[in-house]
């Protein structure tokens, strides 16, 4: 294709990643942690490996690190204030793991999740437009939003966008998408209050949920791009994310692989990219590192080494399959956990991938290509990412000067990649061939090329169950300005070490490869090599010798070749193609199989 331009520690574990914030691209005086950089959840965990706090107290000063700093121990007390995006995955800790304390702490925790309900002389209710949300807020006080009513309708501008945030996201992602309906009989309750977090959604227990959200979004948040200014566009996106939340607990009770921190957090950050395009509030996690970290040390662009699945940081793993496949594939993968709450989500994804003819294999493949082919520097004309010059330039943490030249001896972890920057300029013969050798199966490579006349091109490897890797391209190196490779271990549970050759190839006989894939779902692509200029004809025939189509009738270069050929219209069964020059005729089977 050418383009042009043990079961305590797991409860700590769960209470730990749920207090992990988003970091912002700002210059703002805002402190974002991840959990391991948190201090306050740094120091808990010393104390508790010490044996100064049991696992119930542990777990009660986490809680308040989350939801009640000013109850912290003084030894945990942070130096700065710090605001937290989402503590839905600390609620969603608590819902699960909760059996496991002591009375006494459970009352506790509940006392605090339940004083957002608590009301005051200054509380007041809204309904939004559409009956679904009943959002309740204050305009006194220290929770008190901001009271600015420009149209005299009684309600704060702010509860009127909130209102209209909720039922956008509701409409959006229920009714239009598919996710799992959350709403019973009375209208879902919001509630507004100055926090020191984005938002949370919570559960008490039953088999509904409600959302908190901040009172202001002020001071010191981070910026997004919505043209009504900052605070809107994190109340909306806040809201979006928050209401996916609210549909995650519906479909699945935030149990199992779908319901850990990482996926929830990248689902729900999904989400306000979909509802909500015009916030970008996203790039916060994407463009920059957490506090105490390097800048892109976490997002896939800064640290493909980095494995999926990521949370806030890989949300742009997730908006590849967005914009791949559309908006109700996550809704179909969604509907999985519905009758299987412990489901991995990546077999939930192959479930929904292959019927698609393709696999979250080579989909994981070709995400890294779009990433690889991101940022100001990279991004090509019509490749990748819709956002893709707004986004990071990737990191390439190899680079090879001349060719032909090696890596060798290098490790993946599973579900990682690494890219490799190539330079062209020193080769005129020949054309690119890339191996990647691995001690596992799993390991898949793919290389883009960038053309001197603006166009781009990229090659896969497609077999997921080899350990060696070789593309040919098609490609002279004359015609390259710069060439990328993606090395991406696709293997779920095993760390991969490979080496990578790239070499300069040329024909030394006319031949003919199988197609790949065989047997095949409506496309499958036909490669062949050619010693010397000539002139060829490819034509494809059905099994009772009817020719079907000519893919190519014309003089085609010296070197290696490949065509694509579409059967989508056609019955499943045994086609053939037949190349034909002037000294020969070869002719090769193939199955399509719908």
């Amino acid at each position: 294709m050418r383009l042009f331009f043990a079961p305590i520690a797991k409860l700590l574990y769960f209470f730990c990643i749920g207090l992990i914030p988003f970091s912002a691209v700002s210059q703002h005086s805002l402190h974002v942690h991840t959990a391991g950089d948190h201090p306050s959840i740094r120091a808990i965990d010393t104390a508790f490996h010490n044996g100064e706090l049991s696992v119930d107290e542990a777990i009660l000063q986490k809680v308040y690190a989350g939801l009640k700093p000013e109850r912290l121990d003084a030894r945990f007390m942070p130096e700065d204030d710090i605001i937290i995006k989402c503590l839905t995955p600390l609620m969603a800790a608590y819902s699960n793991q909760k059996e496991k304390l002591a009375p006494s702490t459970i009352h506790e925790i509940n006392s605090i999740l339940t004083e957002v309900q608590a009301t005051s002389q200054q509380t007041q209710q809204h309904l939004s437009p559409s009956g679904n949300f009943l959002l309740i807020y204050d305009t006194e006080g220290v929770h008190a939003v901001p009271t600015e009513d420009s149209n005299g309708s009684g309600v704060p501008d702010y509860i009127e966008h909130a209102a209209f945030a909720a039922d956008s996201s509701y409409r959006h992602q229920i009714e239009t998408l598919g996710f799992r309906d959350f709403l019973q009989e009375e209208p879902y309750e919001i509630y507004f209050r100055n926090i020191n977090s984005y938002g949370r959604t919570t559960s008490l227990g039953g088999t509904t949920t409600f959302i908190t959200v901040h009172s202001t979004f002020q001071p010191n948040f981070p910026p997004n791009t919505h043209p009504e200014g900052d605070v809107i566009g994190a109340l909306y996106a806040t809201i979006s994310h928050e209401i996916k939340h609210a549909s995650q607990f519906a479909t699945n009770r935030w149990q199992g692989d779908s319901g850990s921190f990482n996926w929830i957090e990248m689902d729900a950050t999904l989400m306000e990219d979909v509802v909500f395009p015009n916030v970008n509030d996203y790039y916060n996690y994407i463009k920059s590192g957490f506090e105490g970290s390097n800048p892109n040390n976490r997002s896939i662009f800064g640290n493909p080494q980095n494995a999926t699945p990521g949370a806030y940081w890989h949300v742009s793993w997730m908006i590849y399959f967005y914009e791949q496949f559309g908006g109700e594939f996550f809704a179909d993968v969604w509907r999985e956990f519905i009758e299987d709450r412990q489901l991995p989500m990546f077999d939930a994804m192959q479930r929904q991938l292959l019927p698609l003819d393709t696999s979250i294999e080579r989909e994981h493949l070709k995400n890294h290509m779009w990433h690889m082919a991101s940022g100001p520097e990279k991004a090509p004309a019509d490749f990748g990412f819709r956002d893709r010059i707004n986004y990071p330039n990737s990191s390439f943490s190899q680079s090879l000067a001349f060719t032909p030249d090696s890596l060798s001896s290098l490790f993946l972890q599973p579900m990682a990649a690494t890219y490799v920057d190539v330079q062209p300029s020193n080769v005129n013969l020949g054309q690119p061939a890339i191996r990647v050798q691995s001690d596992v199966p799993g390991v898949l490579v793919g290389v883009l090329g960038y053309f001197r006349d603006g166009s781009t091109d990229f090659q896969l490897s497609s077999n997921p169950n080899t350990v060696s890797q070789i593309i040919q391209t098609t490609w002279s190196w004359s015609s390259l300005v710069d060439m990328s490779i993606a090395i991406v271990n696709t293997n779920r549970e095993e760390r991969a070490e490979y080496n990578l050759v790239v070499t300069s190839v040329l024909p030394e006989e006319d031949s003919i490869s199988q197609n790949y894939p065989n047997p095949f779902n409506s496309s499958t692509n036909i490669t062949f090599s050619l010693t010397e200029n000539k002139n060829v004809r490819v034509d494809v025939h059905d099994s009772a010798g009817r020719k079907i189509q000519t893919l190519v009738n014309e003089p085609l270069n010296q070197g290696f070749h490949s065509i694509q050929f579409n059967g989508s219209g056609l019955a499943s069964g045994v086609y053939f193609y037949r190349i034909i020059t002037d000294q020969n005729v070869t002719t090769r089977k193939m199955v399509l199989l719908k």
